[in-house]
């Protein structure tokens, strides 16, 4: 009797839920039919809702651009993102829309306004990417998110402006000059490593050289790239990292710089894949993989370690061994000052992160200087004479190396760099901040809280309005021509970022640049082996230039 129960119980629940499995079966032979036709539509919906549903969507731009972000993957990826960036503008306007929820702006009256200190435009997701995660620092550090409130974002704005104010102490340039003895050993070096190019005969210049065959083809822009890695590492870590020495990159240190810039330019357009990849903990199984065994972070450990204990501060402790005191030994000098708001973690991040801000950034501003000098005969005429006349006068030593002041009374170079600045800055990235949580009014415009607003140092130094209507072109004039329209066009160059994020490192940059090109053009000439080639800029983040290759002589005493 209860097992016939049960059965009629078993029977009714079978017939009870029938219906319900049914249903389920029905459905999911109905997706895996349709799917096909589903998905897309779905995917085309969203995509849609993106594109005009934003309060961006009256903003022209590249249509993939409004409905997804791989348009700036993309663009990121072929490392075309400053050029990409100029042609939008050319051919949109001032206001471009890159992404659903972002724009760019071709005006420097916008980017003045956006990165100036105290405003509440906060950096963006994209410094997500850039390590150390745990430990943010002076060149990485993400202010807050949109709706942090006041109170948190006065605090983040604060312990930032501490790290900032300590760091800053070493890099003044007052800090600076006084290492020159040391950038100048560097110098001295590179000299005798561009020597073994120049035509064996001891008469000077290309036509007097004595030689049936050309001269040696010189990678001038490579040696440039060893000179600013070894410079920065005699002043970060009191001992040069080897590059000129060994005249090829050692263990690929440059490369696996240039190699990490790319992931952090273009992941840093999608960051949730960073957890994938970089911040994926079994990838650190892997010691290729495993950031800690490069040269540089190799070097940059073996002087911290060096260096402790760091709880008492001695005569010297810290310093090289020749008594000279590095960034690195200043930076221990601020931690021991002051450990609550500037901790051991800041001392190696700041130090080591010099080094990745530093040297392709200072690489590429020279080599751009010294590409458009060559390329544009008339410009490498006129700064070779003011040279020459620096040497007759007495402006310039005759020999040895050229010191501060003396490169800052040349001011026909002064004005090729700063116009090699303007034209073809370091940085190929957008600079991008979020508009704070209530909104902003920009040229006209209102633009809700949270839109990602992007400026490109490429785009803004072509204003014409503000650099004029031969803005595209490399005329060093321009900054000699009218003293106050020098000081507008100076308010609105971006080359180093602006606002209280402006590039810490920008002193030892320009000390660097004014030490060694004045003595290169003082004391060598130079001949492009292809005038008619461009040089080769790969934009995923610092501008990565290759291709320039020279023909090298010595000049003569009746040149100097």
């Amino acid at each position: 009797m209860d097992s016939d129960n049960a059965n009629v119980t078993s029977e009714t629940h079978e017939d009870s839920i029938s219906p319900v499995r049914a249903f389920i079966s029905i459905a999911l032979v109905s997706i895996e039919q349709w799917w096909a036709v589903l998905l897309p539509l779905l995917i085309t919906a969203r995509l849609a809702y993106k594109r005009y549903a934003s309060p961006l969507r009256s903003y022209p731009g590249p249509f993939w651009a409004s409905c997804s972000r791989v348009w700036k993957v993309k663009s990121t990826f072929l490392g075309r993102t400053n050029w990409d960036h100029v042609e939008l503008h050319k051919k949109y306007g001032p206001i471009v829309r890159i992404a659903p929820d972002e724009v760019s702006f071709s005006s420097p009256q916008v980017a003045r306004h956006v990165l100036a200190a105290g405003k509440r435009f906060t950096k963006t997701d994209f410094y997500w990417v850039f390590p150390p995660p745990e430990n943010p620092d002076i060149f990485t550090e993400i202010r807050s998110e949109v709706n942090t409130p006041f109170w948190l974002l006065i605090l983040t704005v604060w312990q930032h402006a501490m790290k900032k104010k300590v760091a800053n102490v070493p890099y003044s340039m007052a800090a600076m000059r006084q290492l020159s003895p040391f950038i100048d050993d560097t110098v001295e070096f590179f000299m005798s490593r561009l020597e073994s190019y120049c035509p064996a005969s001891d008469t000077p210049g290309f036509k007097q050289a004595g030689v049936d065959t050309k001269p040696q083809t010189v990678d001038l822009g490579k040696w440039l790239h060893y000179f600013a890695f070894d410079v920065l590492g005699e002043v970060a870590f009191g001992r040069s990292f080897g590059f000129l020495a060994a005249g090829f990159d050692k263990e690929d240190a440059i490369k696996t710089i240039d190699n990490s810039q790319r992931y952090n330019g273009v992941v840093g357009q999608i960051p949730e894949f960073d957890y994938l990849l970089r911040r994926n903990p079994l990838l650190k199984l892997i010691p290729a993989l495993d950031p800690s065994n490069y040269l540089i972070t190799r070097i940059a450990k073996e002087e911290m370690n060096k260096r402790r204990p760091f709880e008492v501060e001695r005569e010297g402790k810290g310093a090289n061994s020749d008594g000279r005191e590095d960034l690195l030994a200043s930076l221990i000098k601020g931690h021991l000052k002051d450990r609550e708001r500037f901790h051991e973690g800041d001392v190696f991040s700041v130090a080591h992160g010099a080094i990745f801000a530093g040297s392709d950034s200072t690489a590429s501003t020279m080599q751009s200087l010294f590409w458009l000098i060559l390329s544009t005969p008339r410009v490498y005429a006129t700064i070779t004479a003011e040279t020459d006349a620096a040497v007759q006068n007495g402006t310039i030593s005759s020999t040895g190396n050229i010191d501060w002041a003396e490169a800052q009374s040349l001011s026909y170079f002064q004005a090729c760099l700063k116009e090699a600045m303007r034209l073809r800055p370091a940085v190929g990235l957008n600079m991008t901040r979020h508009a704070p949580s209530e909104g902003v009014d920009l040229e006209g415009h209102h633009f809700p809280g949270g839109t990602r607003l992007a400026m490109n140092g490429w785009v803004l130094h072509r204003d014409r309005e503000i650099f004029g209507e031969d803005a595209d072109l490399y005329r060093p004039e321009r900054w000699l021509d009218d003293e106050e329209n020098a000081k507008v066009m100076e308010r609105y160059m971006f080359q180093f970022g602006g606002g209280a994020h402006i590039c810490i490192g920008r002193n030892l940059a320009i000390l660097e640049i004014n030490k060694v090109c004045p003595r290169l053009l003082r004391d060598y000439e130079f001949q492009l082996v292809d005038p008619t080639r461009e040089l080769k800029a790969t934009a995923t983040f610092f501008v990565i230039q290759e291709g320039l290759e020279v023909y090298i002589s010595r000049k003569g005493p009746s040149k100097a």
